[in-house]
């Protein structure tokens, strides 16, 4: 052997090339056997070379470092010497807590500086290859311990005050023991959660879940030790709470983005956060911080990253049961612009944005909305049932709304699944690109006073071939698809606004006001006026 085998492990590719010259600089004494670039590919080398040394990074795309390192270790034999790069300094903690045991931690930017330090590291490493230092084994262990018992008694500490409200007199002195008074100052409550479109791992799994929170707790102590006192607890589910007191107000106006940043960096990982002020204190607000920290959507309408410089989020109340009649309504109202969106681009876009400022409006049950968006997926797919893959893709559909966290998430994973549905079903129906234009500019104009000879001419097809193209491009004749078009605005539009029916009407291009009533009678079995009258008796607005 011309030296010790060393294996390295760098997503990054300038990162990687600066640590190979590290090492290849020491030719009399490592022999590089291989570089990966993430850690399946890493693992493969391993196995196919079985190297002394591995030098890796934590948090890479596909299998992370820690996740190889589990699998080497998993197989049994004889542990290499491990050092790990990372860009943060506390985050050996976390590599700690599943007992992977590295033998040197070392900051990349600490690397950079001192050209010597890597391969210094290996080369004191190279006394223990051939047998670990028992010592350094039972202090790696305590060091492990105490680590861990420190999150776990916090989060304890925590869920019993969350519990008990006899506890909750205890968590108060064990906050104001770090310098956060319980009264008559100000304190501040940060609640971050994981994104978990984002994860890497399943957030059901213990021991992943662990991994992650002590890596979230060492980021936020990190970001709110330079603001003052702090503490900060990991819940489940990817849920972070801290408390802190800052010296000084004007380091909260970045503090939302330099949290969502870093967890980005340092975890590669998408978050939400939210802020929330208690003037006087916690003592006589533990009710709201309960509720707040228990609450199974606080992210749900304030789908931001962050919520902006300053911005402080307000106590948010409960949320409501939408009405079965807005149930139908928004059902029929998504259903048709899904329907419509190979169409007009728009379409989708429009609606979400109607109801989402309505759902929000009113604070309705974001159970109840995934429901909605489930039963229109369900309707769509109905006839596709028998359709190879069909099974997959709704499983898959339901698994991705349980894991929404946010109204444009639960949105997006419709739309998204909706566009895979099709192409299951696939599309027998030839668009017309110039009939698809016409149909994109009714949608965004519909006070004008359209004529179909218009129309036609405009693109230079005869009336009979337009009429022909219309229908069997949307479905409908072209006078059927913009009254069914202007009647569905209307109904929005008397049902979330004060404007007159004959402003309504005029508004959506109807010349004639008697002949907007009949069709909308017509339509509904009911005037405008007993229309939006029994919306609002049935609690619609």
């Amino acid at each position: 052997m011309s030296g010790y085998k060393v294996l390295l492990v760098e997503d990054e590719i300038p990162a990687r090339t600066v640590f190979r010259g590290m090492i290849e600089e020491r030719g009399d004494l490592f022999e590089l056997v291989g570089e990966a670039e993430d850690g399946a590919d890493g693992l493969e080398l391993y196995h196919r070379h079985k190297p002394q040394l591995v030098v890796t990074d934590i948090t890479m795309p596909g299998m992370s470092g820690l996740e190889m390192l589990r699998a080497i270790e998993s197989g049994g034999g004889t542990m290499p010497q491990v050092v790990i790069l990372t860009c943060h300094q506390d985050f050996q903690f976390a590599q700690q807590a599943i007992q992977l045991r590295a033998a040197a931690y070392l900051i990349k930017d600490d690397c950079l500086n001192d050209p010597e330090l890597l391969a210094r590291t290996l080369e004191e490493l190279t006394e223990q290859v051939v047998g670990r230092d028992e010592t350094r084994e039972k202090q790696l262990e305590l060091e492990q311990k105490v680590r861990s018992n420190e999150i776990v008694i916090e989060q304890n500490l925590f869920l019993e005050m969350l519990r008990n409200p006899a506890a909750g007199d205890e968590w108060l002195q064990s906050l104001e023991r770090i310098g956060i008074p319980a009264r008559g100052s100000q304190s501040y409550a940060l609640m971050l959660e994981l994104d978990r479109s984002s994860l890497r791992f399943s957030i059901e799994q213990p021991q992943e879940l662990k991994l992650w929170q002590f890596a979230g707790v060492n980021v936020l102590n990190e970001l709110l030790g330079a603001l003052g006192p702090h503490k900060v607890i990991a819940l489940d589910k990817g849920r972070f709470v801290a408390i802190f007191a800052p010296t000084s107000e004007s380091s909260l106006e970045t503090l939302l983005d330099q949290v969502v940043d870093s967890f980005s960096k340092y975890l590669k990982m998408d978050s939400l956060s939210i802020i929330r002020r208690f003037p006087s204190g916690l003592r006589d607000r533990m009710g709201e911080l309960k509720a707040w920290v228990s609450a199974a959507y606080p992210f749900f309408y304030d789908s931001l990253p962050a919520l902006g410089s300053g911005s402080l989020a307000p106590e948010r109340n409960a949320y409501v049961h939408i009405p079965e009649q807005y149930i139908r309504f928004w059902g029929k109202v998504l259903k048709g612009a899904l329907l419509e969106s190979h169409l007009v681009s728009s379409a989708v876009e429009h609606e979400r944005s109607s109801f989402r400022k309505q759902a929000m409006e009113h604070g309705w049950e974001p159970e109840q909305i995934k429901s909605l968006y489930l039963r229109i997926f369900l309707d769509l797919s109905q006839f596709t049932n028998e359709a190879e893959g069909m099974a997959d893709l709704e499983a898959a559909f339901r698994k991705r709304l349980e894991q929404c966290q946010t109204f444009d998430a639960v949105h997006d994973s419709t739309v998204a699944c909706f566009r895979k549905l099709k192409l299951l079903q696939g599309d027998n129906r030839k668009l017309d690109a110039w009939i698809a234009k016409i149909v994109q500019r009714l949608h965004e104009n519909l006070h004008e006073p359209f004529k179909l000879e218009e129309l036609a001419a405009s693109i230079n097809y005869s009336v009979p071939y337009f009429s022909s193209m219309f229908k069997k491009t949307t479905g409908d004749s072209f006078v059927q698809y913009l009254n069914k078009l202007r009647l569905e605005k209307a109904k929005l539009l008397l049902l979330t606004t004060d404007r007159k029916t004959f402003e309504i009407a005029e508004e959506i291009g109807f010349e004639n006001y008697r002949s907007f009533n009949r069709l909308f009678k017509r339509d509904t079995g009911l005037t405008p006026s007993d229309y939006r009258k029994q919306g609002v008796e049935g609690g619609w607005r």
